[in-house]
């Protein structure tokens, strides 16, 4: 949920609004597998952190249900417009599932155990993504 304190947001990391393609597959609670299979389904993302992520899903996702995601951001190399790939696999808790239009749901997620190098790098994606460009 979006929260505002006196009007600042008090989230410890920015926000970037960006639509990517994320693959995630439900790992538990287990009878939720039973709803959603073994297989990957995808979403389109809302907004991205280095901490989590907002996508909108087509299934009512469980809160506290643990995910596996997978998703790609592109970042600029320093002093160059060559982008390069940065696929980015980790672990996720469901902390929000909200209804939505058309029978879909904004599905907030906290990232679990990303490791560093991955956080970093999406930390200064976003860092990069929000620069003014000049």
């Amino acid at each position: 949920m979006y929260s505002r304190y006196w009007g600042r947001d008090r989230r410890r990391f920015q926000r970037l609004n960006l639509n990517l393609i994320v693959w995630y597959k439900v790992l538990s609670p287990y009878d939720s597998q039973f709803n959603y299979g073994e297989r990957e389904l995808e979403a389109t993302t809302l907004d991205i952190s280095p901490i989590g992520m907002a996508f909108i899903a087509i299934h009512n996702i469980p809160v506290y249900a643990k995910l596996a995601l997978k998703f790609i951001v592109f970042s600029s190399s320093a002093g160059s417009y060559s982008h390069l790939a940065i696929p980015i696999e980790v672990n996720g808790e469901v902390r929000s599932c909200m209804p939505q239009e058309n029978n879909e749901y904004r599905v907030g997620v906290c990232f679990k155990g990303i490791e560093l190098e991955k956080q970093t790098q999406l930390a200064d994606f976003v860092k990069e993504s929000l620069r003014p460009v000049i």
